[in-house]
């Protein structure tokens, strides 16, 4: 299960913009190389448990906050309850990797890792804002179907909520080239977070 990129004013008036007139944001999740909506990679063959970090500042704090608080509020209740993530530095290190890119794309290269995106000119955005965003697509997900809503984007909640996703990493970059909100807005911020083990497999269940 995949999410397309979007782009959105602050206002939330469209899932679909083509211009910003104020400070634009835009979501893309993946959680396997195809590129299309609903669509992911067989479940790979098992990998080496990821390790645990103590998550390393402040911002790396608020995203396992953000997302375990979004893991906490899945609906329906999760039984059990879902486990909370845990600080990934490997994941990190690839997330960081990527964001130095400044390309708002998914990266071909992120295995084993499941992949959030998202972008904001300067200041629209809080750390949590980030998750927040990714989590309102519960609205857009249909548990009974195991679908999204027709034309509406659902990955990155599924993502976040993936039971057997335990580990993510994040990293936040300034951008000054490759802005996807184009020349207006020629300096953006950049969010990548990757999680191990990934999630959105077709055929299976968030949790």
């Amino acid at each position: 299960m995949e999410a397309s990129p979007y782009l959105r004013p602050l206002r939330r008036a469209s899932r679909v913009a083509v211009a910003c007139v104020a400070a634009c944001l835009i979501a893309c999740g993946a959680g396997a190389k195809e590129r299309r909506p609903q669509t992911s990679a067989p479940a790979p063959a098992a990998s080496p448990a990821p390790k645990s970090s103590p998550p390393p500042n402040a911002f790396a704090k608020e995203m396992i906050e953000a997302h375990n608080q979004a893991r906490a509020s899945a609906r329906p209740t999760p039984k059990p309850p879902l486990p909370a993530l845990q600080w990934s530095a490997e994941a990190a290190k690839k997330a960081e990797s990527w964001a130095a890119q400044c390309t708002f794309e998914h990266n071909p290269n992120r295995a084993p890792f499941g992949e959030n995106l998202a972008a904001a000119t300067p200041g629209a955005w809080k750390t949590q804002d980030v998750v927040k965003d990714w989590a309102s697509e519960a609205a857009n997900y249909d548990p009974g179907r195991n679908t999204c809503a027709s034309g509406k984007v659902c990955g990155h909640y599924t993502q976040l909520v993936w039971r057997d996703t335990t580990h993510v990493g994040c990293v936040k970059r300034t951008c000054t080239k490759n802005s996807p909100f184009g020349k207006a807005f020629p300096t953006w911020e950049f969010w990548v977070c990757n999680y191990a083990p990934p999630g959105n497999f077709v055929g299976q269940r968030p949790y």
